[in-house]
């Protein structure tokens, strides 16, 4: 994976979040994901292990697709986030609407 990357890969339950995401390809990144989720089952974990960037168009990411599986009557559970993520989503006051398995 290079440093302009961003990857999308669905596997059974578990959509893999990796690479870098930035301004010129978040919204691609953002509609690459609402597709998979159409497919994807009722229970679905976001694995963070492979993301290298952790800033608000990532939170801003997550959070539409939040908003689009609670429509489509999905659950949504974060794992492997990275920390500077991790504490963004902290202090914007959303590690309720974002869950992050322990």
């Amino acid at each position: 994976m290079t440093n302009t990357d961003a990857q999308l890969r669905l596997q059974d339950a578990r959509l893999h979040f990796g690479g870098v995401v930035h301004f010129d390809n978040a919204e691609k990144i953002c509609n690459d994901g609402l597709k998979l989720l159409k497919s994807a089952p009722k229970q679905i974990t976001i694995d963070m292990q492979l993301l290298q960037t952790s800033h608000s168009i990532v939170v801003a990411i997550l959070v539409s697709w939040t908003r689009a599986a609670n429509q489509a009557g999905q659950h949504l559970l974060m794992v492997n986030m990275p920390e500077k993520l991790r504490a963004l989503i902290k202090v914007s006051g959303l590690t309720q609407a974002l869950p992050e398995q322990n």
